[in-house]
């Protein structure tokens, strides 16, 4: 096994560790604050289809913002996993009751009423990580399923949804791995070119 994926393996681990320890209310303070700053943000504002995820209980929740999307009317989309092998798929939801438990318990929309989204009409992504750096590296599960997926957006803005303590200086990364162009916060949207707000 390389020595980037070595580092990748123990720093998940760790992150996963640190992360799994939160206490929920932080979680949940800190993933309100994320979705504010989110709401206030031009580029959310003035993006028409955005693509968003279920969050596990333990990652920035997710569910103020799935909500607010619905009610702003924008096309709403949530991974789906697809029919090949390692690969993700993006469906419109235009209800949260639309999502079901899928596939490592995560709520996915319901497989009997899929309708997917093609993935360059999607002009905004909100990324999970286990890991970002203000660079805009980041540190998925493993699978590859977002990096996969993003080589078949071209026109989306990517968004790191972090808590406090995903946020660390230095990332492990590999050529196919995507970066993030911002990171939402709970002190708001850092710009992973300037590395400012």
């Amino acid at each position: 096994m390389n020595s980037v994926l070595t580092e990748k393996r123990m720093l998940r681990k760790e992150i996963l560790m640190r992360r799994r320890h939160l206490d929920r209310d932080l979680i949940a303070a800190e993933s309100a604050d994320i979705a504010k700053a989110l709401f206030d943000w031009s580029v959310y504002r003035q993006s028409d289809t955005i693509m968003a995820y279920a969050a596990m209980a333990d990652e920035p929740q997710t569910h103020l913002i799935l909500q607010h999307a619905l009610s702003e009317k924008k096309k709403l989309c949530i991974p789906v996993i697809g029919k090949a092998k390692g690969t993700m798929e993006a469906a419109f939801i235009e209800k949260l009751a639309d999502l079901v438990p899928g596939k490592y318990g995560i709520l996915a929309p319901d497989e009997e009423k899929i309708n997917i989204a093609q993935p360059d009409m999607i002009e905004l992504i909100l990324v999970p990580g286990v890991a970002f750096n203000l660079k805009g590296q980041r540190l998925g599960m493993g699978a590859g399923f977002y990096d996969r997926f993003l080589d078949k957006t071209r026109n989306a803005t990517l968004v790191g949804l972090a808590l406090q303590c995903q946020i660390i200086a230095a990332v492990p990364c590999e050529d196919h791995d995507y970066l993030v162009d911002y990171l939402a916060t709970k002190d708001g949207i850092i710009n992973c070119k300037t590395g400012k707000m």
